[in-house]
């Protein structure tokens, strides 16, 4: 096969260098072969003319588009095991599909856990041996260029993140994202989840440094549902019928990037190689990190696609005229996504509308929100009323609306104007509304009963809230615990808190702040429009922002990206847990 040396650009026949060990090499680093039918053929870039044209594309795409009913993810039983290991990644919509680091399917499986409950969980390392520290030039930092490839270590290494939960970061079987397992070794966790913690939806994902943007990003997630104690909400949403839509952000640009710049796979580290990501249809396809003609955007492109429990584009069959509640994970390393219906009676479409429960976990203070958009930061849950009707006089026994992203790297594109970071609208899934209305009348209903039910509002209701999530507005903050905290926009990659802190890079830097349990925090906070913050452990309420009708003062977020340039002030309640407590950019990367 013929090699392309980093930053040389494409090249063909005798101007190209030759590794007559490509496929051994691709063995090793990924942990054995390529399944039978899966991934076959030379994983090395033949120069211009293996790449694929917008025709092939253009005609995958259409191809794709099979209609599928939306699938629910598999239920995780007890007792509860993941394995991390190559998983088959369908990308239909570019023909073929990749290998991957999953739990066995994209996304993994749901776990479904109680307030109060122990959460007992083995994670193994099915991976093969990968480059471990001793591959990264260690005494690095990332100053200048974006994601340095000499400072990515340990791919396969692993661990697991609860995103979402209120529980300890700090003990050998507890979320601590410090802990890790390498190849062949396993983990062992026992979360405990306090008796009075929120319900809700979260999300699991490892979480090792180095590594985390890839394996997440690359299918290694799954929900994490809370279940709601019973009588705890009103019966019109206690009884909603309720589904899953774990939105995964798949980039194969991104991920192979990410695989190369994680392989340092000759004397220098220089090679481009690409260790996974093997796709079927094009087996020639292969990301150089500089020069390679594949992009994310621009004349070779191929965007990110928002995949909705592993499916292209599927179909919700829904009752119309009925409340149904969708729990939504935005699965995301990356960018931010918008999400809105669109119908209406012009085309025969449903009219739909959505009332906001909650977000990142956590009920409203007052809920339901009238909402026209979804508003998502990579990471991000939303829990959402959708109820649609098919338009007035409409005779035929179904009709239709969708589901629709725009995909936005910036909120303000405070970042310019290129290509790179353009924004990308797509569908993400349809729903097919039975018309009750069409189905009675053809029994002889007047309809009437139909349409007073389908116009019939939601209450608005309050849910008891736990003492970590009690309205923090009025409280009064002493000085010792107001902070400043900075995302810084440019280079250093890097958070300070009161102005000191440095690069986590690969060794662990002392703590920012010591900051007492039990005092109630106010931080101002730069950077949330450029970086979504995520904490660990406790989740922070919004003090002022721009309100946007999603976006209101009072809400309470884990990962937030902002609509407004303005800092903002964020307070929260360390109650309970003592020991670490996680801060960082949730693009992954960062």
């Amino acid at each position: 096969a013929a090699l392309c040396a980093y930053g040389r650009g494409a090249c063909a026949g005798d101007a190209c260098d030759v590794d007559e060990d490509t496929t051994s090499a691709l063995q090793t680093r990924s942990g054995g072969a390529a399944r039978s039918g899966e991934g076959e053929g030379t994983q090395w870039w033949p120069g211009p003319d293996g790449i694929p044209s917008a025709g092939q594309l253009a005609d995958a795409r259409k191809a794709a588009e099979t209609n599928e009913e939306l699938k629910e993810p598999e239920i995780l039983k007890p007792p509860y095991k993941l394995r991390l290991q190559e998983t088959w990644l369908p990308t239909p919509w570019i023909g073929g599909g990749f290998m991957t680091r999953g739990y066995g399917s994209i996304p993994g499986p749901t776990i479904v856990v109680k307030p109060g409950e122990l959460l007992k969980i083995t994670i193994e390392n099915g991976l093969g041996k990968g480059p471990g520290m001793e591959a990264c030039d260690t005494s690095y930092t990332n100053t200048g260029f974006f994601m340095n490839q000499n400072m990515i270590c340990e791919l396969n290494c692993t661990n697991f993140h609860t995103h979402g939960l209120h529980v300890s970061g700090e003990g050998p079987k507890q979320d601590d994202v410090l802990r890790k397992a390498c190849w062949g070794e396993s983990l062992e966790y026992e979360i405990q989840l306090p008796e009075n913690h929120m319900p809700g939806t979260a999300w699991y994902h490892p979480h090792i440094h180095h590594s985390t943007a890839s394996q997440a990003g690359g299918g290694a997630h799954g929900m994490i549902i809370v279940e709601d104690p019973p009588d705890y909400l009103p019966k019109e949403v206690q009884d909603m019928p309720e589904f899953s839509a774990v939105m995964s952000l798949v980039n194969p640009v991104k991920n192979m990037r990410l695989e190369v710049w994680g392989t340092q796979s000759d004397a220098n580290g220089r090679v481009a190689k690409q260790v996974l990501w093997k796709n079927k249809k094009y087996p020639g396809w292969v990301w150089d990190p500089v020069s390679g003609p594949l992009t994310e955007y621009g004349i070779f492109k191929i965007p990110p696609q928002i995949v909705v429990n592993g499916q292209f584009h599927p179909k919700k069959t829904l009752s119309s005229g009925k409340w149904h509640r969708m729990r939504i994970v935005y699965a995301a390393i990356e960018q931010r996504a918008e999400l809105w219906m669109q119908g209406g009676d012009m085309h025969g479409g449903a009219n739909c509308e959505m009332q906001l429960l909650a977000k990142d976990s956590v009920y409203l203070h007052v809920a339901p929100r009238a909402v026209q958009k979804i508003r998502l930061a990579s990471g991000s849950r939303a829990d959402v009323a959708i109820r649609c009707s098919c338009g007035t006089g409409w005779s035929k026994s179904t009709c239709k609306a969708e589901l629709w992203s725009m995909a936005r790297y910036q909120p303000q594109s405070t970042i310019g104007s290129t290509d790179t970071f353009a924004d990308a609208s797509d569908k993400v899934m349809s729903f097919v509304v039975e018309n009750a209305m069409a189905k009675n009348k053809r029994h002889g209903d007047s309809g009437f009963n139909i349409a007073k039910l389908a116009a019939r509002p939601l209450p608005p209701f309050e849910v008891r809230r736990p003492c970590y999530l009690a309205d923090l507005r009025g409280a009064d903050i002493r000085a010792e615990n107001q902070h400043r905290l900075h995302l810084h926009a440019a280079y250093p990659m890097m958070i300070d808190f009161d102005g000191r802190g440095e690069i986590w890079a690969h060794h662990v830097p002392p703590p920012l702040a010591q900051i007492p349990l039990g005092a109630i925090q106010e931080w101002e906070v730069e950077g949330m429009d450029m970086h979504p913050l995520h904490l660990h452990v406790n989740p922070y309420q919004i003090q002022n922002i721009g309100d946007d009708g999603y976006y209101m003062e009072g809400d309470w977020h884990d990962t937030c990206l902002t609509i407004t340039t303005d800092p903002v002030r964020i307070r929260l309640n360390p109650d309970r847990f003592t020991g670490k407590m996680i801060t960082h950019c949730h693009i992954l990367e960062h």
